[in-house]
């Protein structure tokens, strides 16, 4: 716990009651002493006692000035000030954190809960750059100009440029470059005749990388912010073409920090989620993950959570009341959860405030499916290891009496999304329930269906994903559900789909696919295995004024269209939140809790259809067309069984 912290912010103390910092007058020695050591200060740090800060938090707690909220009282209305910063542990750590990652030449990425000023930090340490370095160029960095100025940080670099001016010994003219996106401290003067640019040369730009992920390429900079990373759409390039301005011949002389908030991740959501959990791919700071659950012993990029620096929810040193805040927040949640009338209120809030990453990186405003839900029931999954006690992975295999599935140590599921540079992306057979057996020995006819999104042959990212899904039926408990599932891309497609085929027979299913690429008809074709395959869809309802008719294609199920997807997208949406009961503590369980597949979940929590490789859920849209397709077909069988399903009974070995 941290204490005496207002030690570290005496010089601001002083000019909020005296309206300056030095009394004694410019030109004697001890003016000169007061500032050279107010200078060290802002670029070695200081120290009291055995806590010590950096310069840059320091030159943020004394000279730089921001609109803070005077006090709070409950039920009452507050104003903002113009006052200086308190000192608050969550900005101490931040500091520190990126203090250290310069020492190491590492760069940092930074999730954030809103209302955190990190606008008035991230402004503070371009001014101090610019203060205490010569020659330095820092770069001030957004997708959309709107983060820069008018009312961004360039701004706020510039206000703490001029109060420098106004109330320092530091004041450096801008007579070259004094603009509203840029600024120099140098002045003109007349040399023998020559016109000479002097002065301290430091520099400040803001940049704008929409459309243009090259925007800084060439540039030599000491110092790069990336704000509001999360609403790139070309965060990655974009990062990537910038990352030389800091380096000189593999040698890092830099520093690029990107940041992001939570509410405010839309554009670039998955690629700021990517590089915040592999840091270490991009030259980043790796911090322990010990915000979000289930991540101990993995590492990720910096977390500041909505209840640090919560105002109302500190002691007079700047410490965090932690439970006291959570208890707060969740009030708060609990009350949206409970009245709000529209529950993307609800997901909103979530993701503005988060207390983990998982929460920052929701996807609300372009995806229509229940995303907190789903990223509560991936917690749980991560936390209790359910995932993992549930499934079982191998590949199919030929066997005396058909296809067998044969566990393997070594088969590798692909578990996370998006996939990452170096991943093995070959997949395995992933089981979660066995294939029910009745009475007569057999798996009844359509009591399964193969839902799958085929991969292009040539090029692409893409995967190639297939679920095997339980139709409700009266034999065999739990129903409607996801039971097995094969994504990968191995280095054939035929080896895909010899795959993709045993798994069908296996469940004695049939499989639904997008007709839209892909070799499936061709490979049926030449292994006689046609019959396997389910014609395409239709859908008829005047009710709902539906009319999807087929194509003419035979089989499989296109979703080339808007107006297909668009459809199965809220087939698919309700067909998550189908009721399944309550728990026994009260809670509601939904067809999305029997989904035991983390990376499904996934691109579940981040689908945006017009933004990135959604394989997964792809396979699942296909998958709402053919239930609704078959929605009439009861399942039946000759005798009905009690003979309850037991998935650790079942003999897996061919």
């Amino acid at each position: 716990m941290l204490t005496n912290t207002q030690e570290f912010r005496r010089e601001a103390q002083k000019f909020l009651k005296h309206g300056y910092y030095c009394g004694d007058p410019a030109g004697t020695a001890n003016h000169y002493e007061y500032w050279s050591e107010q200078l060290r200060r802002c670029k070695e740090g200081f120290t009291v006692g055995d806590t010590y800060i950096t310069g840059h938090h320091y030159f943020y707690l004394n000279f730089c000035q921001i609109r803070l909220t005077d006090g709070i009282k409950k039920g009452e209305a507050t104003r903002k000030v113009t006052t200086f910063p308190g000192f608050w542990d969550g900005d101490y750590h931040f500091f520190i954190g990126m203090e250290e990652a310069a020492k190491q030449g590492k760069h940092m990425i930074v999730s954030k809960a809103r209302r955190k000023g990190f606008s008035y930090k991230n402004a503070a340490i371009a001014a101090n750059i610019y203060n205490t370095q010569k020659h330095s160029y820092t770069l001030l960095c957004a997708h959309d100009k709107k983060y820069l100025y008018p009312k961004g940080i360039m701004t706020m670099a510039t206000n703490n440029l001029n109060f420098l001016n106004e109330h320092t010994a530091w004041s450096k003219r801008r007579q070259r470059v004094d603009q509203m996106k840029h600024v120099k401290a140098s002045y003109l003067e007349n040399v023998g005749g020559q016109i000479i640019e002097k002065g301290y040369k430091s520099e400040i730009e803001a940049i704008t990388f929409k459309d243009n992920p090259d925007a800084a390429r060439g540039k030599d900079a000491s110092f790069i912010i990336f704000e509001e990373g999360g609403a790139f759409d070309n965060l990655k390039p974009s990062y990537l073409a910038t990352l030389p301005c800091v380096q000189d011949g593999g040698v890092t002389t830099g520093q690029i920090i990107v940041f992001g908030t939570g509410g405010d991740m839309e554009g670039g959501t998955i690629d700021f989620e990517s590089m915040f959990y592999n840091p270490e791919a991009y030259d980043m700071y790796a911090f322990d993950n010990v915000w979000d659950e289930g991540g101990a012993g993995d590492t990720c990029g910096y977390f500041f959570p909505s209840f640090m620096n919560k105002i109302g929810f500190m002691d007079n040193d700047g410490n965090s009341l932690i439970e006291k805040a959570k208890q707060e927040e969740q009030a708060k949640r609990d009350d949206l959860k409970a009245n709000a009338k529209d529950a993307g209120v609800y997901d909103k809030y979530i993701t503005e405030y988060p207390w983990c990453p998982k929460e920052a990186f929701l996807q609300t405003n372009s995806n229509m499916f229940p995303t907190v839900a789903l990223a509560d029931h991936r917690g749980e999954l991560v936390r209790s290891g359910l995932n993992k006690r549930l499934s079982v992975h191998g590949r199919m295999v030929h066997g005396k009496e058909g296809p067998t599935f044969r566990m393997s140590e070594n088969a590798r599921p692909l578990d996370k999304f998006p996939t990452q540079k170096g991943d093995d992306i070959r997949g395995c057979v992933t089981i979660w329930q066995a294939p029910y057996v009745g009475s007569s020995g057999h798996t009844p006819d359509d009591m399964y269906v193969v839902v799958h999104d085929p991969y292009a042959h040539e090029g692409g990212k893409s995967l190639g994903a297939a679920y095997i899904m339980k139709r409700p039926n009266r034999f065999s408990k739990p129903d409607d559900m996801i039971v097995a599932g094969y994504v990968g891309r191995p280095d054939t497609q035929d080896e895909y789909n010899e795959q993709l085929f045993m798994l069908a027979e296996y469940y004695n299913a049939r499989i639904g696919f997008e007709n839209d690429r892909g070799e499936v008809i061709p490979y049926a074709k030449r292994h006689r295995k046609l019959h396997m395959l389910l014609h395409e869809a239709e859908i008829f309802s005047k009710k709902e004024n539906i009319n999807i008719k087929a194509l003419g294609r035979g089989y499989g199920c296109s979703m080339g269209s808007r107006q297909r997807k668009d459809q199965a997208e809220i087939y698919l949406r309700d067909w998550l939140k189908v009721p399944r009961g309550i728990t026994e503590s009260g809670e509601k369980r939904l067809n999305l809790h029997f989904i035991n597949d983390i990376a499904l979940l996934d691109e579940l929590i981040k689908y945006d259809r017009d933004k990135g490789n959604f394989d997964r859920v792809s396979a699942l849209l296909v998958g709402m067309m053919y239930l609704k397709d078959l929605h009439d077909r009861e399942v039946e069988e000759s005798q009905v069984t009690t003979e309850s399903d037991n998935f650790w009974n079942t003999e897996f070995f061919g």
